[in-house]
């Protein structure tokens, strides 16, 4: 062990703290840990976690998104090291079930679907948090519910909880495909500084700052960023700081605040007509229109105070955000512009109970209450290089969101688990059009969304659960309630059913699950009209098997693959038969390590890293099926040495070994009769490599 890593345990065995992923210390106790969540909790989805005890963790009673009786994972933060994580899509790009396009277009989020969604619609079908924070846009002008998570810095993130379907109680808005949980570190007993750079001109400086002891624990990350772009126009620069400090209080409690700025400004290459580009009668590098970009800059304050053990918890929020958003794009009929700033307050109360009823029953009760206000700015209108020509759309509006929900999980016998609940969502719209003010509508629609599972264990090595829960997505105070003001929350009706097999070694999980939607919404891009394309629905399949193929001390060596499927379906009848941008499969194989370097070669060190190749298949681009694209592989992979003395050098690698042109690729014309000269494509580059260097150095404990 090295001199640092000694140090850096000997400091947190004296507070008490754990400073490292559980199977570090103890690779069988990773499951069971997770149950019970600490601040700086392990992984379902790590390296050692096919080696665990019994296949108990959905018959739990526990807050853990793990317990729930449905497909579930966590990431922690040592597997976070591991992946090649160029942007944070890569986080998501190897976990079962995600379908993940980089557009190519700057500083915009990404598009992240999950059971059947469209990666076409900048992540709005996943309800997305941080630290408990809300992180969808709701009523943007880009898209309704957009998701962007560029200003999330990986080294700072402890966990992420995804739950694959509609069925968390806790996820309320945006909750379709499913949700995702992002907790950041509270702190950790070591600083570092590192540099890195790459392909077309990228380089990135980050430095943080952390001490863990009896006083105010703190983590600081500030981060520096630009790039060239592969492509033409493809500009990008940032800044970020992340402030975070913890107050320990009372026994059992603590007072977390942050305080994050964030900035950044880019060019658009905009989209290129797929069938040019294959061709070869277009470059792959050129750019639609070179005065195309825009820029964000947001800041956010977040209180976070707990109390008590993950079992009996109090916990509150308070979060307070402003957000200044632009964005001018040619989609083939000249520049548009969008502009739109908002601000954003909330809070949230959380209350778990953990008891036994009758002296015979364990319960478990989980309560709590979601508030969140909106008010927004926003503007659209034909532009000529990002000067606005006209005003298509000037609205001032605000939106309000109540909530209330409830879970209560039973255990009857010890091989049996009921999990219950419902919440309520009450949405306040108020909005003033100032280019017409007829259409200023008032409305306060409502939804309740109700859950329910079961979750068995008929052999140590077997569990069994089925789920069933109702999802929903607000009506967009921009693009929506203007024009119809009666419109209610889109919601849908999920099922599923599934089982988990755990060996010592080795563990295999399949989940089938149905989705239904009374009206199909379908957006070509943003500003572009929206699309009701009536009823669907999803049927669809999950399947991953990891297998722990090397032991040995603190050697590690995991193998993994997934396989989902979807028939994603309009039912309306010929030819309106296909949901668009919706892949017919995601298949991934791959490998992650943490090993001993050999002493010959690299002394006094250790090997991490991973690598995978994903498989894509084909989307259909209209709703017929006729236009579509094709499937494509892409590869990944990343080697870190870490030496004992504290540094750590790094090389990564991501290859697109055949089509380049179907990742982002888009049907900008009618959904039912485009042309194959509307379908357009952000090419993606054939190799993109990344090197770094990282120093780490133990720092000493803060004051009292």
């Amino acid at each position: 062990m090295s001199p640092l890593l000694t140090r850096l345990l000997a400091s947190a065995s004296a507070l008490g703290v754990s400073t490292l992923p559980s199977h570090a210390l103890d690779p069988t106790a990773v499951e069971l840990e997770e149950l019970q969540v600490t601040a700086q909790g392990g992984s379902a989805n790590s390296v050692a976690a096919v080696a665990g005890p019994a296949a108990n963790l959905k018959t739990q009673i526990s807050p853990s998104v793990l317990a729930l009786p449905g497909n579930s994972t966590v990431i922690d933060a040592a597997e976070i090291a591991r992946l090649p994580v160029q942007s944070y899509g890569d986080l998501f790009r190897p976990v079962a079930g995600f379908d993940v396009s980089n557009y190519g277009q700057g500083g915009v989020g990404y598009g992240i679907a999950l059971r059947g969604f469209s990666d076409a619609e900048h992540g709005r079908d996943v309800a997305v948090f941080i630290d408990g924070v809300p992180i969808n846009e709701v009523s943007s002008i880009h898209t309704p519910n957009y998701v962007d998570l560029n200003p999330l810095i990986p080294e700072t993130i402890r966990s992420i909880s995804i739950v694959r379907g509609p069925f968390s109680v806790e996820a309320g808005d945006a909750n379709l495909g499913g949700s995702i949980f992002i907790e950041t570190k509270r702190a950790e007993p070591f600083s570092t500084v590192g540099a890195s750079g790459g392909s077309f001109g990228t380089w990135r400086g980050l430095a943080t700052f952390s001490q863990i002891g009896p006083g105010i624990q703190p983590f600081l990350a500030y981060e520096g960023y630009g790039t060239g772009g592969y492509r033409e126009n493809g500009d990008l620069g940032r800044y970020n700081a992340f402030n975070k400090v913890t107050i320990p209080l009372d026994l059992g409690s603590s007072l977390s605040l942050r305080v994050q700025m964030y900035g950044t400004g880019f060019g658009q290459p905009g989209y290129l007509e797929r069938d040019r580009v294959r061709a070869g009668l277009v470059s792959p590098r050129a750019a639609t229109n070179i005065t195309d970009g825009g820029g964000k800059t947001l800041q956010t304050f977040v209180a976070n105070y707990v109390n008590g053990l993950p079992d009996d918890e109090l916990s509150t929020l308070l979060y307070a955000s402003h957000d200044v958003f632009s964005r001018f794009s040619d989609f083939g009929a000249g520049q548009r512009g969008q502009v739109e700033e908002r601000e954003t307050v909330g809070g949230r109360i959380r209350k778990v109970w953990t008891t036994s009823l009758f002296d015979v029953l364990p319960t478990q009760v989980l309560v709590g209450g979601d508030w969140r206000s909106d008010a927004l700015d926003v503007n659209t209108g034909p532009s000529v290089a990002r000067t606005f020509t006209a005003r298509t759309l000037d609205l001032d509006l605000s939106q309000h969101n109540l909530a209330a929900y409830a879970q209560v999980q039973v255990k009857p016998a010890p091989w049996l688990k009921l999990t219950g609940g419902a919440r309520f969502d009450q949405f306040f719209y108020d909005v003033r059009n100032n280019l017409d003010p007829a259409l200023s509508p008032k409305v306060s629609p409502n939804v309740v969304s109700p859950k329910g599972g079961a979750a068995l264990t008929p052999f140590d090595w077997l569990e069994l659960f089925a789920n069933y829960g109702q999802g929903f997505r607000s009506p967009s105070a921009s693009s929506e309630l203007t024009n119809n003001p009666r419109l209610t929350p889109l919601t849908i009706e999920s099922t599923e059913g599934g089982g988990r097999l755990v060996f010592d070694r080795f563990s295999l999980l399949g989940t089938v699950f149905f989705t239904d939607i009374a009206n199909e919404v379908f957006q070509p891009a943003p500003g572009l009209p929206v699309q009701n394309l009536g009823k669907s629905r999803r049927d669809g399949f999950e399947i991953e098997a990891k297998v722990l193929a090397y032991r040995e001390g603190l050697d590690r060596v995991a193998l993994f693959a997934n396989y989902s499927g979807v028939s994603a379906r309009l039912l309306n009848g010929a030819p309106s038969i296909f949901i668009p941008n919706v892949p017919a499969y995601l298949a991934t194989v791959g490998a992650e390590f943490d090993v001993a370097a050999p002493a010959a070669l690299l002394p006094g060190g250790r090997l991490t890293g991973a690598a995978y190749l994903s498989y894509i298949g084909a989307k259909p681009l209209t709703e017929d099926g006729v236009l579509h694209s094709s499937p494509y592989p892409r590869v990944s992979g990343r080697i870190a040495y870490v030496h004992q003395s504290g540094w750590t050098t790094y090389g990564q690698a991501t290859w697109y070994p055949g089509d380049r042109t179907s990742e982002s690729i888009f049907n900008f014309g009618s959904s039912v009769s485009a042309s194959a000269a509307e379908i357009v494509t952000s090419p993606q580059p054939r190799l993109t490599l990344l090197a770094g260097i990282t120093s780490s150095f133990a720092t000493g404990a803060p004051l009292r």
